[in-house]
């Protein structure tokens, strides 16, 4: 197994186990490449009080509480990981709410790298709390995808981060067309492209009843038709029994859309490996 460039420890509010139990077991799978990318919600970068809400499994805050703890355990963690290469991460959501905290979480020095993920719309709760049957479907899809060329356009990610996820909940994700999105999706595309960032092939839906891979097969192979060259794979891993769960289906899948290699940030700093 080559990498696991998503991955979340108990420091994010909905995952389990430690840094150290992590590395462990991605040593026991073979990984060579495991970054941690604790959630970092960016418009809930302090704690509940000091936006005078209640704490709420719905929303995650305390986003620079998390990314200090993750930044101190996975620090620890580095001084013996060998054979692991082990990466200091974040996944910062909702970027363009908040450019300049963002930035922080960028430019910190102990960071390698940054997926920017929209887990949520402005003022709306994460998609896996909308109540769908209430929604404008396509309305809401494309707001999401305007929202993910936002993302796109800024400084402070390496990766974006499960580019199909708005679609992740709908009662009939398979069904949905994405046709009328398709040229904003390839503006997506061609924005990360064009600032030398990589997409992730994010496999958390291969644990889904209804298995799904975000993005799919053919997003991937436009991306590379574009001339998307910086792909990582992930299992967005929440507790470790799912540390290394589809990474071969998800290295194939990247073959099939005509990838060679696949890519590995260090501060910030893309290099490739075979695939």
């Amino acid at each position: 197994m080559i990498m696991n460039l998503h991955t979340h420890t108990h420091h994010s509010p909905d995952a389990h186990q430690t840094v150290a139990e992590r590395v462990e077991a991605a040593n026991r799978l073979g990984l060579r490449f495991m970054a941690v990318t604790d959630h970092v919600e960016i418009n809930r970068y302090y704690p509940a009080e000091y936006y005078h809400a209640e704490p709420s499994d719905m929303y995650f805050y305390n986003g620079k509480g998390v990314f200090e703890d993750s930044m101190a355990s996975v620090a620890a963690a580095q001084a013996d990981c060998a054979p692991l290469v082990l990466l200091a991460g974040a996944e910062v959501g909702q970027i363009p709410q908040d450019p300049e905290k963002s930035a922080l979480i960028y430019q910190d020095p102990r960071v390698d790298l940054v997926i920017g993920s929209v887990h949520e719309l402005p003022g709306r709760p994460d998609f896996y709390f909308l109540n769908y049957d209430e929604e404008d479907i396509p309305a809401l899809v494309t707001a999401y995808f305007e929202e993910v060329l936002r993302t796109a356009q800024s400084d402070c990610y390496d990766i974006l981060g499960h580019l199909t996820y708005g679609l992740r909940y709908l009662p009939d994700r398979r069904a949905y067309d994405l046709t009328p999105h398709l040229e904003l999706i390839d503006e997506i595309l061609m924005t990360v492209i064009r600032k030398q960032k990589a997409i992730e092939l994010n496999g958390s839906g291969l644990r889904k009843p209804k298995l799904y891979i975000d993005p799919d097969l053919v997003l991937v192979k436009r991306y590379r038709e574009l001339g998307g060259r910086y792909l990582t794979i992930s299992t967005d891993a929440h507790d470790t029994q799912y540390l290394g769960f589809g990474i071969d289906l998800l290295e194939d899948m990247a073959r099939t859309a005509g990838f060679s290699e696949l890519t590995v940030f260090r501060k910030h700093e893309p290099f490739t490996v075979s695939l």
